[in-house]
């Protein structure tokens, strides 16, 4: 803009200097005042605006040689500096909210690259406990009672000639100790079923709490029925989806408000996330969406995205009975 103004204040000059030189034949005066006036207009521009009092100062020598039209000529200049100088101030402005948006985004792609590893090795760290204390729980229920009814099978096996009501009273307790060890097991197995649906339900209330936290969008989240009956396989594939969802929310949406339903229907699980962003009507499908699908499918589940005053993702899987993979043992 600084080089614009000083080509407008060359034309400007040159433009009165030859009025001036055409009317009062001065020349080598005027010459001298309009390069000492030129020169302070450059200082101006440069260096700092108080230079243009010397400008003021010129204009008293310049009297003789009607300066006025040298001042008109610098009135429409000074209307035009105020306009280009309120647009630079303006083009500033939207270059610095331009390169913070910038920032931010990468900020927030970096969180959430970031956030996502973080769930990823807690979700990892988890499955290592839980398979640690499985190990633990199973060692302690079977070790000792498989302990012993080897050492008692060992003893029934050389009692047998020498003393068979011996060797079938050790033959009786060992069956006995190693049906009561995979009655632990059983127990246990049942137990660990048991504790499934509260602990993922509660893992999966964590982490709208933490989304609600994070994200500062309003977000409310309803049960309805009982899960109890839902395996942990089909609760991962609840969790990823809400995960990948809410992930996308933050990403693409812009919304203010979302709300998560979780409803056990008769023969069906349904997952449903709502929010009031921009939608989508033709969403492009890429690993997120694609994993999404992919999950739900091993469970022959479906998963429909809607554009609805915002955008809806829904995932149905169907409901079907736990086996006991234990069995009662034939």
């Amino acid at each position: 803009m600084k080089l614009f103004l000083l080509l407008t204040d060359a034309v400007i000059l040159t433009a009165y200097g030859a009025y001036a030189l055409n009317v009062f034949q001065s020349f080598e005066t005027i010459l001298v005042l309009l390069l000492f006036f030129f020169a302070a207009r450059a200082l101006a521009l440069a260096v700092h605006p108080v230079f243009t009092s010397i400008n003021l100062g010129l204009l008293y020598f310049l009297w003789p040689y009607h300066p006025e039209i040298l001042a008109l000529s610098y009135l429409f200049y000074a209307v035009l500096y105020i306009f280009l100088a309120k647009r630079e101030e303006q083009r500033l402005a939207l270059t610095r909210e331009n390169t913070q948006l910038k920032v931010n985004q990468k900020n927030n792609l970096r969180y959430l690259f970031l956030k996502e590893n973080y769930d990823s090795q807690i979700a990892l760290n988890l499955r290592l406990e839980e398979r640690r204390a499985i190990a633990q729980q199973i060692h302690d229920l079977l070790g000792h009672s498989m302990t012993a009814s080897i050492l008692q099978l060992e003893a029934a096996t050389e009692l047998l000639d020498d003393d068979p009501n011996r060797a079938r009273n050790l033959l009786n307790s060992a069956t006995g100790m190693l049906r009561q060890g995979i009655d632990q097991v059983r127990e246990a197995v049942h137990q660990m079923r048991a504790d499934v649906p509260a602990l993922k339900a509660a893992e999966m209330r964590a982490m709208i709490d933490r989304f609600r936290l994070d994200s500062g969008i309003v977000t409310s989240f309803n049960e309805e029925g009982s899960l109890d009956d839902l395996p942990a396989g089909v609760w991962q594939v609840l969790l990823g989806n809400l995960r990948e969802t809410l992930t996308n929310i933050i990403r693409h949406s812009g919304a203010t408000q979302v709300d998560i339903r979780l409803q056990a229907l008769p023969g069906v699980v349904r997952l449903e996330v709502r929010d009031n962003g921009r939608g989508c009507e033709n969403p492009v499908e890429g690993m997120g969406i694609g994993g999404m699908r992919e999950r739900v499918a091993e469970y022959g589940g479906n998963l429909l995205l809607q554009d609805d005053q915002g955008m809806r993702v829904i995932t149905l899987i169907p409901r079907r009975e736990v086996r006991d993979d234990t069995g009662s043992g034939h």
